[in-house]
């Protein structure tokens, strides 16, 4: 009996632990509840914007498998390709890569020469890492090149494609064909899906950008559902607009640390910000938030803030970036302003922040405990009244899937998770150099929220 006893009692923390994971996301905490899902027809949906009254706007591809003259087509022009890509790097980018090398290898002995022995005695393997930068650079390309090619041949071929929109009261109706010849390629095993097709809203809904692959984005006025041209921005993702849609920032075409931003009433460019005073010479930008106030920029060890009163930055030192991003390598996730700009909110490799972005002044804070089973990745939005953050989280799976959850701030717990199940995730948020926009937007009154699928599949959800 008394064994029964004390193992009943051994049972009690384990069972209120998992009382306490249970209800993160009980049901009755969730936020949002799923309304309807948007599909195409023997196609599938990757960009897509979600208007203030639950009306969703997107680009759709209608696509089939390639033939197999097609994926010979392909793979032939893959090959010629490669052979000419090859032979530039052997005659040209490798050789100076060995160079290269060869000097950091030098460099990095002279300095080890000069420091204890316990460091010295580590010569031997910086000096070979070293030099094996090129070894490496060929081997890495050997292994890409099946996947690459492969990945490449089997894509499917886009028959038609356009930009469509999705009232709540009457369904589907076109508002852009495109020309699948001119923008996909004259020959059908030219055309795969693309991805420099962004699209995105103004705040009220009056406004679309739509960006291409030739660093072009053009502005659509949405009136009496259909679209009307008004103007051509020379410039590239990220585009956003401030809390009412008052201003938008572009990123510039040819600069990947400058940005130009625009008055949104008459396209008027307000004013331009270089990051370089900031930043540092190659900022690698993660996230941008714009407010009627300041525009803040973050990345890769830096967060600036450009005060539009007087054009200086704002920037935290080193031991506040730190304190927000971690260290070594502070990394800035997402940005959102609040409606006010009184409130900087800020995801980061260390945990979610809220600061005044004219102080820097840490308001509240959620480290993250070691081992925690999610990330502060991409920021979606923050709820008007600052209580809840969406955000999107990339690594619970392979492939680059993402999942959502809503973040309760002052109660720091997470009240419910969306695309958790295989099959049913959001799309990416994660690749190389690209900018990509958080597969989940929201109303800016947080009435509805759409996320888009890895299947290609849209969600429309509405506030409980």
């Amino acid at each position: 009996m008394g064994r029964t006893k004390r193992s009943l009692l051994f049972l009690v923390p384990v069972f209120m632990v998992f009382s306490l994971l249970s209800s993160e996301v009980s049901g009755s905490d969730e936020l949002f509840k799923k309304v309807t899902e948007i599909r195409e027809k023997e196609g599938y949906i990757r960009k897509a914007v979600l208007l203030p009254e639950g009306n969703v706007a997107y680009f759709h591809e209608v696509t089939r498998p390639p033939t197999e003259e097609e994926k010979a087509a392909r793979a032939k022009w893959f090959d010629e390709q490669w052979e000419a890509f090859r032979k530039e790097a052997e005659k040209k980018g490798i050789p100076e890569i060995e160079r290269k090398s060869e000097e950091i290898a030098k460099e990095l002995e002279k300095q080890i020469s000069q420091q204890p022995p316990v460091v010295r005695s580590m010569q031997p393997f910086f000096s070979a890492a070293a030099r094996g930068i090129p070894m490496l650079m060929r081997l890495a390309l050997e292994m890409a090149l099946p996947l690459a090619r492969r990945h490449f041949i089997n894509q499917p071929v886009v028959t038609a494609a356009g930009l469509r929109m999705w009232y709540q009261d009457r369904g589907r109706a076109d508002l852009l064909q495109v020309d699948v010849q001119k923008l996909y390629g004259g020959e059908t095993w030219m055309r795969v899906p693309l991805e420099e097709i962004n699209l995105r809203a103004s705040p009220d809904g009056r406004y679309l950008a739509l960006e291409s692959a030739e660093e072009a984005i053009v502005i659509f006025e949405l009136k009496g559902g259909g679209l009307s041209p008004i103007a051509q921005i020379r410039g590239r993702s990220p585009i956003g607009w401030s809390h009412g849609g008052r201003l938008m920032f572009v990123s510039k075409a040819a600069r990947k640390d400058s940005f130009t931003v625009f008055s949104t009433e008459d396209l008027r460019e307000v004013i331009s910000v270089g990051l370089i005073p900031c930043s540092g010479e190659r900022p690698i930008v993660r996230a941008v938030a714009i407010s009627d106030r300041y525009l803040a920029v973050g990345g890769g060890n830096f967060l600036c803030v450009y005060r539009f009163m007087d054009g200086s930055f704002l920037q935290p030192d080193r031991r506040t970036l730190r304190r927000i991003g971690g260290a070594p390598d502070s990394v800035i996730w997402g940005l959102a302003f609040s409606p006010d700009s009184r409130l900087l909110y800020i995801t980061s490799a260390r945990g979610f922040f809220v600061i005044d972005p004219s102080t820097f002044a840490v308001l509240d804070e959620y480290v993250l405990p070691a081992g925690a089973g999610f990330y502060f990745d991409t920021l979606a939005g923050v709820s008007p009244d600052g209580h809840y953050a969406a955000v999107l989280h990339g690594r619970e799976r392979p492939h680059g899937w993402a999942t959502l959850f809503f973040w309760d701030i002052p109660g720091k717990r997470i009240l419910q998770r969306i695309g958790t199940r295989e099959g049913q995730m959001l799309d990416t948020i994660s690749s190389g150099f690209r900018f990509i926009y958080p597969p989940a937007t929201l109303t800016e009154d947080w009435r509805f929220l759409l996320v888009v699928r890895q299947d290609g599949i849209l969600e429309l959800y509405r506030r409980r």
